[in-house]
């Protein structure tokens, strides 16, 4: 991505919902993420002790409640809104998100890469998203088959051990990948402000998300956001 002098007006990227929704998310599945660890890998288990074995159980199924519920919960009832367009970007596809998707990994491996234009989420973060949402829905309907298997066949609880890892496995894999393009990259670092913070700066928002930024723009919701070099208010489609 390129990298321009905007100046450091900082714009809107996520109110409080959103932010408080990201991270309860995050930390309840990094919590169910070591504590199931444990149960599941012996060597990791013996290092814990009987003692320390029991607290993980315990947290695991006390923390497997908010993961489940706390997200969705803050969305519903501080931001519908704002959940409503985030479900409907992440299934919008268009044939820049496939472009991109198949252009990122150069990016992603700090190469010079030609990215299409995106909106407010990127066609990663559309993926990422959607990976997220699944595994979370896999973990949460598996989670509670193992917790009480009596009320399911053996055939459906035996299905539901190997499917509950498997989400583990591809939720972990995409949380590794979250963070490193959040904290590590040096062209979407930025992005971890607008999570902490909620907003990010113009010249952020401007190269990495230019349809939402222009639409922004016409709509005039935010001072700071002034049409991109070159383009008039006016004449954004």
């Amino acid at each position: 991505m390129p990298e321009s002098n905007y100046g450091e007006e900082r714009v809107v990227r996520f109110g409080l919902a959103s932010r408080l929704a990201h991270w309860s998310n995050a930390i309840c599945f990094v919590l169910l993420l070591v504590t199931g660890a444990a149960l599941v890998f012996p060597s990791f288990g013996h290092a814990v002790g009987p003692e320390g074995m029991r607290a993980f159980r315990q947290i695991h199924r006390v923390v497997a409640v908010p993961f489940a519920f706390l997200a969705p919960l803050i969305m519903i009832l501080g931001d519908p809104k704002a959940l409503g367009n985030w479900l409907k970007e992440i299934f919008s596809w268009s044939k820049t998100d496939l472009e991109f998707i198949l252009a990122y990994p150069r990016e992603f491996f700090g190469l010079k890469a030609k990215l299409p234009e995106q909106g407010k989420f990127n066609a990663g973060e559309k993926l990422n998203s959607l990976l997220t949402l699944f595994g979370c829905l896999m973990m949460a309907i598996t989670g509670f088959i193992m917790l009480y298997p009596g009320r399911f066949s053996p055939a459906v609880v035996g299905w539901a051990h190997p499917l509950h890892s498997l989400g583990a496995l591809v939720i972990g894999g995409v949380i590794i990948g979250h963070a490193y393009l959040s904290l590590l990259h040096p062209h979407s670092k930025e992005s971890i402000k607008g999570m902490i913070w909620g907003t990010v700066s113009a010249r952020f928002a401007r190269e990495h998300h230019a349809k939402w930024y222009r639409e922004a723009v016409k709509l005039r919701v935010q001072p700071a956001m002034r049409p991109i070099e070159g383009e008039e208010i006016d004449s954004i489609a």
